[in-house]
């Protein structure tokens, strides 16, 4: 049997919550989406990024405009159908990994302390990340309900152009969630 090394174990652990965005969407079932045409931007002022980070903001803001504009959807603030916002939250987090090499000897059968032993080391390492979260809400203009609501939590990574494919792909998968769930909605129809 081919043994692993210790470090490319420590590099995969220390790469798994970076990989993994918790998405989540849910919608008004009763909305009729096909009539919403149009859309503007609602205040977010403490939430959103933009007194913070007019970078990111402008990033997020300008995914978001694309997947709704896919979606048919035209920017109108005089009389919009919808008004979108975002919000974002982080907190800090820490993630412990524990590593072990080494060789046994012994029978390895039993659960008797006294039997066989143990050669090597065990090192256990605690890691702080910021683990963001952003929240995209869409409600009705007209009704003022909320009718859409995604949300997607994932490690914050410090570089400027992995946020963004991290932004892109959080929005990706919400949309596919949405579609996913209308289209198993329709089936029940």
């Amino acid at each position: 049997m081919k043994r692993i090394p210790a470090i490319v174990i420590i590099f995969i652990l220390a790469a798994l919550p970076a990989a993994a965005q918790k998405v989540r969407v849910d919608y008004d079932r009763t909305a009729d989406f096909d009539s919403y045409k149009t859309f503007a931007w609602g205040p977010t002022p403490e939430t959103s990024l933009e007194g913070t980070s007019q970078f990111m903001h402008s990033r997020i803001k300008n995914a978001i405009e694309y997947y709704l504009a896919a979606g048919g959807a035209i920017e109108d603030s005089k009389s919009p159908d919808l008004y979108v916002t975002y919000h974002t939250g982080a907190q800090e987090d820490v993630r412990f990994s524990t590593v072990s090499y080494g060789y046994s000897y012994g029978p390895g059968w039993g659960w008797d302390p006294y039997w066989g032993g143990t050669m090597g080391n065990t090192v256990t390492t605690a890691t702080t990340y910021e683990k963001g979260t952003l929240v995209i809400d869409i409600w009705d203009a007209g009704t003022k309900e909320i009718v859409w609501r995604g949300s997607a939590s994932a490690t914050v990574p410090e570089d400027s152009q992995k946020a963004e494919k991290l932004i892109d792909k959080v929005l990706k998968k919400m949309v596919k969630q949405f579609q996913k769930q209308r289209a198993e909605q329709a089936k029940g129809k």
